[in-house]
């Protein structure tokens, strides 16, 4: 028995990667984005492993073994562009986005590209053992894992979709998946919704291999001449992690280099400032929490859609707290608390929580799936308006988008929520199901970065798919193959009764 529990020891010790060298670069500088790659690399280097990361934003209070490469100038560029932009009204055709999103990915792949501080960084010679990077139409940036000959790690800040399946070899469903920029589909689609995803699917992919794709291809020569085609590189990735859930994503099928690390985010609650934590014991009728998020502003909102908001707000016997970034709102409630910051984990841990406004980002609905919360989702736009539609579909939400919200229809839906146990029910069973896992989503991202690495890339998980013509992959090949017999064959057979039919006649003539 002794020697079984040595062997079990040293299999366990054996099992495990120790100190690995990981790189992380992150282009984009919008904070959700930086926050979510951060935490993953936070993760890693509090399991032990040496952390180096290079992005556009700075972690204030990073781990020991955490180095960071800042690339300053790119975030105040960014902050410029989108201070221009209208959040409540930005809400363009979905034929637009995969437009949109080439030029802002491009853009932002080459302000990294062209940054005095990264150019240095990509001229020394260290060693890495795994890269990992953030997946947002962003091919050329796997070249650095090509620079630096270390297996490619992609993080996704979603499910499964055309971004990440195309390189992976992953099945696309357009019959039952919709694409994530349909957010008006789910995966229950009418005759005529299966046309539009699928029409919405061609035109999207046909965008991305031929405009996008090229584009960085051209994008990674200018700065590395040298470099074979983005081809042979964008296809060689060894794990996707995907921000995804069961409790709060529908199931799709995902190959094996894939996995699933939603709700990696979530740390176990930390102690309220004392401030808050009196607000929270004392509100006898329970707290709703709103918050539109790190990128939409609540500041921001139309004055009348404030007003019908608080208007409501000051009729109930909740306290609310809201995120609000002005320390100035005029016809604020005494029942109201506003706070440019707030722990938000940490204050849905408090029993006496009992609904969360969002805006229906990913993250903090899953913040709240976690807690066991109903949810009010206020789509304002990307893929907000998707999640929004699939927690209601979960049962643990009411949605609407930011465009359609009237007086009338938020005074309706808040009342449903806080009165209908129905929603707080489902949130408590999606709670469960985010919750019964074999290891939690953090032990989770370690383990697959450390398999990787200790599998030399993990070749073993690519599926063949990757190597075969896209006509090979669907078939076409063999398809035209099967018609070309069967024509040949109804030809052969047609030819051949023409000639039987000829010579019959002529036959029974010579006999008479």
């Amino acid at each position: 028995m002794k020697l079984i529990c040595l062997l079990s020891v040293f299999l366990a010790v054996s099992t495990t990667v120790e100190c690995a060298k990981i790189l992380g670069v992150f282009h984009l500088s919008g904070k959700s984005h930086y926050m979510a790659c951060s935490t993953l690399m936070k993760i890693l280097a509090e399991k032990g492993h040496d952390v180096t990361v290079v992005a556009p934003l700075k972690e204030k209070n990073p781990p020991k073994n955490y180095r960071q490469i800042y690339l300053d100038g790119i975030s105040k560029k960014n902050d410029e562009v989108v201070k221009n932009i209208k959040l409540f009204d930005f809400d363009p055709s979905p034929y637009l986005k995969p437009i949109f999103f080439h030029f802002m990915s491009t853009s932002s792949i080459e302000d990294v590209f062209d940054h005095p501080t990264f150019k240095e960084f990509m001229k020394t010679d260290e060693k890495f053992d795994a890269v990992i990077i953030e997946e947002f139409q962003s091919e050329a940036m796997k070249y650095i894992a090509h620079h630096f000959n270390a297996p490619l790690i992609v993080y996704s800040a979603q499910d499964a979709n055309g971004w990440t399946s195309t390189y992976q070899g992953n099945p696309d469903t357009p019959s039952y998946h919709p694409n994530y920029l349909m957010t008006h589909l789910t995966n229950h689609m009418s005759f005529f919704e299966r046309v539009e995803n699928s029409v919405f699917y061609i035109y999207s992919k046909l965008m991305s291999d031929v405009i996008n794709f090229s584009s960085q291809n051209r994008l990674v020569h200018k700065y590395y001449p040298d470099a074979p085609h983005l081809a042979d590189i964008a296809y060689n990735v060894s794990l996707v992690l995907l921000n995804s859930d069961p409790s709060v994503h529908e199931p799709i099928p995902k190959v094996p280099s894939m996995k699933d690390i939603g709700g990696f985010h979530i740390r176990k609650p930390k102690p309220l400032p004392q401030d808050l934590q009196t607000i929270l014991d004392n509100a006898k009728h329970g707290v709703i929490y709103f918050s539109l998020g790190s990128n939409v502003k609540s500041k921001d909102m139309p004055k009348e859609t404030r007003d019908f908001i608080l208007r409501k707000f000051s009729k109930l016997k909740e306290t609310v707290i809201w995120k609000f970034e002005d320390p100035d709102l005029p016809g604020k409630p005494d029942n109201v608390i506003i706070r440019n910051w707030l722990p938000q984990n940490d204050i849905f841990a408090h029993k006496n929580v009992k609904l969360f406004i969002s805006h229906g980002g990913l993250f903090s609905t899953m913040e709240a799936v976690y807690h066991g919360l109903p949810v009010m989702a206020i789509s304002v736009f990307a893929e907000q308006k998707l999640n929004g539609k699939r927690a209601e579909s979960n049962g643990f939400a009411r949605h609407i988008a930011f465009k359609e919200l009237t007086e009338d229809n938020f005074g309706e839906i808040l009342d449903d929520l806080l009165k209908d146990s129905k929603y707080r029910e489902n949130a408590k069973m999606r709670s469960q199901i985010m919750r019964d896992k074999p290891m939690e989503p953090a032990d989770a991202v370690n383990y697959w970065v450390e398999y990787v690495i200790r599998h030399k890339g993990a070749p073993h998980l690519r599926v063949a798919a990757l190597d075969l013509e896209w006509y090979q992959y669907l078939l076409v090949d063999v398809v035209l193959f099967i018609l070309t017999v069967i024509l040949v064959a109804v030809f052969s057979i047609r030819f051949l009764l023409k000639v039987v039919l000829k010579k019959k006649p002529t036959s029974e003539k010579k006999k008479n």
